[in-house]
């Protein structure tokens, strides 16, 4: 018996609403946090066709070798179990009934239906014949494994002991004292900040590192995994915000892969919408990045359906995402943070699977919007683009300006001159990445311009308004061409305050002809910026001046990147990093 899927209940240690788990609670089938059950009231019924426990029948069967599917459940009391599959566009259809007697000795049933379904989502309904409980509930196989996986958990930290020690302890008291899983799972901290202790490492294996980011610090790990024959690796954040059903599956996935180069992205997930997807695999297309299944609402089965929809993906988030180690010809290109994972899935030939059930949550990208990271993302995207693509210069340049436009009429100027020396540096050619792997003067150079919209407790003054969205078509016609104002005689801008969420940019109808901007994170946190005509045109000059650089330097500077891509992402420039 090999389980390839367990069950998950609601937990007070997460977060997600419960119909992300079971469906139930009006039709008299409720949770226990405390004790991990769900109860049934006789005549009760609790659905499990949820993003946690239905069984996606298309990723295993298209990825996976599984002959025979079954299913195990403990508990009390006398039930109905119904399987069925729900299939997008298609009607719901039951496959099968049968009534059991439950007990804490697991009752095993054969689902035959397998071999004749092919897609869509399978999932059981419980209804209590009487008063019951559902103590623990698995599909598993009979078929054996294709692969003798040895996964390696790579987390890289960096002073943010509040999130990877809780991280820690959830891995080793959960995966880690199973035994199935700790003969084939072990977890790796690459601690750039040095500052774990060996009294809280837990399980782990504990590697202090230089700090050399996200790239070096998953570098090393990855370097490790390779020097003590791990067959696979799982990159993933340093606060494991995820079930940790979601690596059993992952690793159930690489053990049945029956496909050459199979890789699992996770899903993502937004903290403060715990049931919305913001990426589920991404593509690259042209210039921009697609963040795939963006906005789906995973407590909804049709939302679930659409979730599942086979798309091509680039690459994977490395808040999840496990390979083959020998499958990964290139390693990280040295970016420090951002882009690295991109790359990453642009310059190795990995099958990359999604799954519902697979994923976790993080913050709001937005929310952490500042100079060093509009610097660090501009750059390594163009990077992607020059070593990953091939998009010609002028869309570069292109999405180089859409950054430049955004930033200024949102009054971040700092952010817009971080833009500008993102290129710059680019410009400067491989030797500047072979001399900032520590990014230690690139972080020093950003951090003079960043004081503008560095966040801090905030008041709010009175008077400061919060507006709406809504606007007239006149507004909307004469802020189009007025450049949001930065076109208009200054007795058109009103010397007053408008409160904005924090984002990667302003909402423009909103700050229209407003000349201070209060920019307010989720922390009580924030600052303002200002209405100034002067540094506004002084971006777009700056723009257009590096921009004539970088278009004559292109071509041999594409050259350049194109011939140092094999090194900068080798096994011994990372191992002359680390170890000379």
């Amino acid at each position: 018996m090999h389980k390839i899927q367990q069950f998950i209940f609601p937990s007070i240690d997460i977060t997600a609403p419960e119909d992300m788990y079971f469906r139930g609670h009006h039709d008299g089938a409720t949770c226990s946090l405390k004790r991990g059950i769900i109860e049934i009231a006789s005549g009760g019924t609790a659905r499990f066709d949820t993003f946690f426990n239905s069984l996606s029948v298309a990723p295993w069967k298209n990825n996976c070798q599984i002959d025979d599917l079954n299913f195990g459940v403990t508990g009390k009391g006398r039930v109905r179990l119904r399987f069925a599959l729900n299939q997008l566009h298609k009607p719901h259809r039951w496959l099968y009934e049968t009534d059991i007697e439950l007990s804490d000795i697991p009752t095993n049933l054969a689902l035959d239906f397998w071999k004749d379904i092919t897609g869509g989502m399978l999932y059981v309904e419980v209804r209590g014949l009487s008063d019951a409980a559902i103590h623990s509930a698995y599909f598993y196989t009979n078929s054996q494994p294709q692969h003798d996986v040895k996964l390696g958990i790579v987390i890289t930290h960096f002073n943010r002991k509040h999130y990877v020690l809780p991280a820690i302890q959830r891995i080793s008291n959960t995966l880690l004292n199973d035994s199935y899983y700790s003969d084939r799972v072990e977890l790796i901290v690459v601690d750039n900040s040095q500052n774990i202790l060996d009294t809280e490492k837990g399980k782990s294996t504990l590697i202090p590192s230089k700090n050399l980011g996200g790239s070096g610090g998953f570098t090393r790990g990855l370097l490790h995994l390779k020097d003590n024959n791990f067959s696979h690796c799982l990159f993933m954040d340093d606060d494991a915000s995820c079930e940790m059903e979601a690596i059993r599956r992952t690793l159930h996935l690489l053990q049945f892969a029956k496909i050459d180069n199979l890789a699992v992205a996770g899903s993502m997930m937004r903290e403060a919408e715990p049931f919305r997807i913001h990426e589920k695999g991404a593509r690259i297309a042209e210039t921009g990045v697609v963040n795939l299944k963006r906005g789906l609402d995973m407590r909804h089965v049709h939302d679930l359906l659409l979730a599942e929809e086979p798309e091509h993906i680039t690459y994977g988030g490395w808040w999840h995402f496990a390979f083959r180690i020998k499958d990964a010809h290139r390693l990280s290109f040295p970016f420090f943070v951002r882009g690295d994972d991109m790359l990453f899935g642009l310059t190795n030939a990995f099958n990359i699977v999604t799954m519902n059930g697979i994923g976790g949550w993080a913050d709001d990208f937005g929310t952490k919007e500042s100079p060093i990271n509009r610097y660090l993302s501009l750059r390594a995207h163009i990077m992607c683009l020059i070593l990953g693509t091939d998009v010609s210069k002028w869309k570069m340049i292109r999405t180089y300006f859409g950054c430049i436009l955004t930033s200024s009429l949102s009054y971040n100027y700092s952010g817009c001159n971080a833009f500008s020396e993102a290129v710059k540096d680019i410009i400067k050619g491989p030797s500047f990445w072979e001399q900032n792997v520590a990014m230690t003067d690139v972080r020093k150079k950003i951090s003079q311009i960043a004081d503008g919209e560095k966040c801090n407790p905030i008041e709010i003054p009175a008077g400061a308004e919060r507006r709406s969205l809504h606007e007239s078509k006149l507004r909307r016609v004469v802020r189009l061409i007025s450049l949001n104002g930065f076109l208009l005689p200054a007795f058109l801008i009103k010397n007053k305050t408008v409160i904005e969420p924090k984002d990667f940019h302003a909402a423009f109808r909103r700050i229209f002809r407003y000349k201070n901007v209060i920019y307010l994170a989720g922390d009580n946190t924030g600052y303002e910026a200002h209405y100034d005509k002067k540094k506004f045109f002084a971006c777009l000059f700056e723009w257009a001046k590096t921009s004539r650089k970088f278009s004559k330097e292109f071509p041999s500077l594409k050259t350049r990147y194109k011939k140092s891509l094999d090194y900068l992402t080798s096994e011994k420039f990372w191992r002359n990093i680390f170890f000379s």
